[in-house]
């Protein structure tokens, strides 16, 4: 008898849902926002997402601060990261949450088959979000967000994956980029331009920064990956087939000065900068027309 691909489970004091492919087992929160809490190796138990080492789970209520949560592994970040409130039009006066509305809204829980269909409703914005995963043939986890704009107005965001990989010396991470492809800053720093793209610092060094950058160029790559060189574990992030939906790249490296974590993010984006007025004032542009909506899926695979 096969074992079922969905299955109810815990994660810490959270309720939690079960996802296995033939490579990797998944743990989701269905009322923390669809979080993608937990990535392991079926071969050996490799945990690739950075954990929150609290043995309770800090929930992240509607209205509370991220970064006071469990702020750890993978959250959805949409409509922003960074807080916006449009000037005019339609939302004129209303804020964009800190970290996006997703990550805090409960999910409601359906089935297809071997897929896991995840749903909410925004409570400021006729937003629906949607969020489908299915164990592919090949061992991969297929994630696909359908968000419908059902609103009068274009719709201004940002969605990127806010995917926090566990930290290590070994890790080495790639991108569709070569070397030497310019970035901007959000933050870091004065001497972020010196400091290492593919790479932490080491949990040795003596220095504890945290930086993060975006590609300047949009990418058709559709990938990133993270490899744990000593190991040979792998964690790849595949949206090939949607690279025009997330044509932009940011790498965020936490080196212990945020929460005295090590971490290396994995940001596939729609637009830079983290929030949509400053990506619009800067020329990138990611908008959802009225009445359309938006598909894209982006495959987990590990090794």
């Amino acid at each position: 008898m096969s074992t079922p691909a969905i299955t109810p489970a815990t994660y810490k004091d959270r309720p939690a849902l079960q996802i296995t492919t033939k490579t990797l087992t998944a743990l989701i929160l269905p009322e923390d926002g669809g979080k993608l809490v937990s990535v392991i190796s079926n071969t050996d138990g490799f945990e690739f997402l950075c954990q929150n080492p609290a043995p309770d789970y800090a929930r992240l209520a509607y209205d509370g601060s991220y970064i006071d949560s469990e702020c750890a592994s993978w959250d959805d970040m949409f409509p922003t990261i960074d807080p916006y409130t449009p000037a005019a039009g339609e939302y004129e006066g209303i804020t964009y949450p800190d970290h996006g509305e997703v990550c805090r809204l409960p999910m409601t829980v359906a089935t297809e088959g071997d897929t896991l269909i995840l749903s909410c409703a925004s409570r400021l914005f006729p937003i629906t979000f949607e969020k489908r995963i299915t164990p592919d043939p090949d061992g991969a986890l297929a994630i696909t967000y359908v968000i419908t704009n059902k609103g009068r107005e274009d719709f201004p965001y940002v969605w990127a994956a806010h995917c926090m990989m566990r930290g290590a010396d070994d890790l080495r991470v790639e991108t569709p980029y070569p070397a030497d492809a310019p970035v901007a800053y959000t933050f870091g720093p004065e001497d972020r331009d010196t400091l290492p793209r593919d790479r932490m610092l080491g949990k040795d060094s003596d220095r504890t920064v945290s930086y993060k950058f975006y590609y300047e160029e949009p990418t058709d790559g559709g990938f990133l990956r993270a490899v744990y060189t000593e190991s040979g574990h792998a964690f790849e992030m595949d949206y090939r087939d949607s690279a025009a939906a997330l044509p932009y790249v940011g790498l965020w490296i936490n080196n212990g000065n945020f929460k005295g974590y090590h971490n290396f993010a994995l940001e596939c984006a729609s637009a830079p900068y983290d929030a949509p007025h400053k990506a619009l004032e800067r020329g990138y542009c990611s908008v959802l027309p009225a009445g359309e909506t938006l598909t894209f899926t982006v495959r987990v695979r590990v090794e």
